[in-house]
């Protein structure tokens, strides 16, 4: 296949990047052909060196694993792969291999040394958790979690415009990755990754952890996270199913790359915080303990695979919350030079988006979805059929906010009670926000707010976005200007009848992400219906 083919789907990618074959740094294959002249040098010392880059590391394991499969086994290190060729086949292969110098201006290949230091990462984090729980497959599994990132190495070399495409949807954009990978590849990049590890037969471990039929689903990623935080609204049977999960071997190389990839938007990020709740459960350690020793890893990982001028984890990990990274756009330059080297990204064909197929794992958590349906569920019955126990409007209420909270998954939920003879809002009842931030004591003049009494002449949502921030700021008294913060949020008024009785708030404070149509349906849904049951109930906190 060309480069000028119009690629699109899993097997066309497969094929096309199954073709090529990655080049090492030429630092790293003079050392190697240095130590291999060398009469001194013992396998083990060929080990080191090839473990030292991954790209190597790759072609080592892959050459080995052609002698495994005929016999029915697998390589399970790089030390078993150097130990199964021998000098010979070793010194054949180096002389084979081609060599990349670094460029440091240019945004693809800068892009490409970085996957393969965030693949190291994850690698380096992956065995030392294995071994942490003294589980005998710690070295098969950082070949796995080396390998889980193979395919963004691949398309930052041989597909750079549409990687190039790709960071303008996701970053620029908003869009959901998992629907811009649909939409430019044809397919989710987990999917072409596992189908490269098959076609190139890299280890069995590999090729399972990226196979979609072993990633979690999103309640269950979620189920993850309330395991971590010791929920007690899980059930014996989640828990049945999460402690069978976590047994797999799949499930620390799964998880090493969910932190890489994290991390990579920043560690404070709260995708990343949520990451090493989970990692800090896996491990059974609290979590300082934890956090101390993902930042010892890290730093191990940086030490191992140094790229001049490349941005590795650890240094990432000292960057101030919203320091600048390294450019996701290819330079003018760039996209001149490949336009006729490399695929250009083509329309979708009509169809090509089919329902049936299994989201990418690792941004699972920014497909819509419900925090806990059954808590949503359970609070919008109640609202709509009544319950026993509602027997004030305070119990609707605050069945509301915990709806609102734990069941739609919106961090921050603030009921602001109405009193209509003083013409005031006062916070009443929240969850999610901290007793010692100014919001959970505020009070708001509606003679001075009109925006709000607007909102509490009739059942009114409004949502706050980067469309409307500012102008909302403005509308607002002087002290009460910086309560929103820059977070999205919804404002929805809740009425008994025809008297209003308050306003609920709630925004996804740390989750820096925007909040989507999903959450305001679910959030009217819940509001409205908690307006039906106020109308059943008697007046009265």
């Amino acid at each position: 296949m060309s480069s000028t083919d119009n690629l699109y789907g899993v097997e066309a990618w497969a094929g096309y990047l199954g073709e090529k074959s990655l080049p090492v740094r030429a630092s790293t294959l003079v050392r190697l052909k240095r130590a291999l002249s060398d009469d001194r040098t013992t396998l083990a010392q060929l080990a080191h060196q090839v473990r030292m880059d991954p790209v190597l590391s790759l072609h080592v394991t892959r050459q080995a694993q052609i002698i495994h499969e005929a016999k029915g086994s697998s390589v399970t290190s790089v030390d078993h792969a150097i130990a199964s060729l021998g000098f010979g086949q070793i010194e054949t292969l180096a002389n084979e291999l081609d060599t990349i110098k670094i460029h440091p201006h240019s945004v693809a290949q800068r892009s490409f040394f970085r996957s393969i230091a965030a693949s190291n990462h994850a690698s380096v984090q992956a065995a030392d958790w294995v071994h942490h729980k003294q589980l005998p497959y710690a070295e098969e599994a950082r070949l796995a979690a080396l390998f889980y990132g193979l395919v963004h190495w691949m398309l930052w070399l041989y597909a750079p415009l549409h990687k190039h495409k790709f960071a303008i949807a996701v970053i620029e954009n908003g869009e959901s990755p998992v629907d811009a990978e649909r939409r430019i590849f044809g397919g989710t990049t987990q999917e072409i990754g596992k189908a490269l590890a098959d076609r190139w037969k890299l280890t069995e471990l590999t090729v399972q952890a990226l196979d979609h039929e072993t990633s979690p689903s999103l309640s269950l990623l979620k189920q993850l996270h309330l395991r971590a935080l010791k929920d007690p609204r899980l059930e014996e049977d989640d828990l049945r199913q999460l402690n069978h999960l976590i047994q797999q071997h799949y499930f620390p190389v799964k998880l090493a790359n969910w932190m890489a990839l994290n991390v990579s938007r920043g560690w404070d990020h709260n995708r990343a915080h949520r990451t090493f709740d989970i990692i800090s459960d896996y491990l059974d350690l609290p979590l300082p303990e934890t956090m101390a020793r993902l930042h010892r890893n890290c730093a191990v990982a940086a030490r191992g695979y140094h790229v001049p001028g490349i941005m590795t984890p650890a240094a990432e990990l000292i960057l101030l919350p919203g320091a600048g990274r390294l450019p996701h756009r290819l330079s003018d330059h760039e996209l001149k030079a490949y336009s006729s080297r490399f695929p250009e990204p083509v329309t979708p064909p009509p169809l090509a988006s089919s329902a049936t197929q299994v989201p990418l794992v690792e941004d699972q958590f920014d497909e819509p979805e419900l925090l806990n349906p059954y808590i949503y569920n359970q609070v919008l019955r109640r609202f709509q059929n009544g319950y026993e126990l509602y027997t004030k409007a305070s119990h609707i209420l605050h069945g509301l906010l915990q709806g609102i909270h734990g069941g739609i998954g919106l961090e921050r939920a603030m009921l602001l009670l109405v009193n209509t003879q003083a013409q005031t809002l006062r916070a009443a009842r929240a969850i999610g926000v901290s007793q010692d931030d100014p919001m959970a004591h505020l009070e708001i003049d509606l003679r001075q707010a009109r925006l709000f009494t607007r909102l509490i002449e009739k059942p009114t949502l409004l949502q706050i976005g980067e469309a409307n921030r500012s102008l909302i700021h403005a509308s607002l008294p002087e002290r009460n200007q910086g309560w929103f913060g820059q977070n999205d949020a919804l404002i929805m008024s809740i009425f008994r009848g025809k008297t209003p009785v308050a306003l609920i708030y709630a925004d996804r404070q740390g989750a820096n992400t925007p909040l989507l149509e999903f959450h305001q349906q679910h959030f009217r849904e819940l509001c409205q219906a908690a307006g039906h049951a106020l109308k059943q109930v008697g007046a009265g906190e």
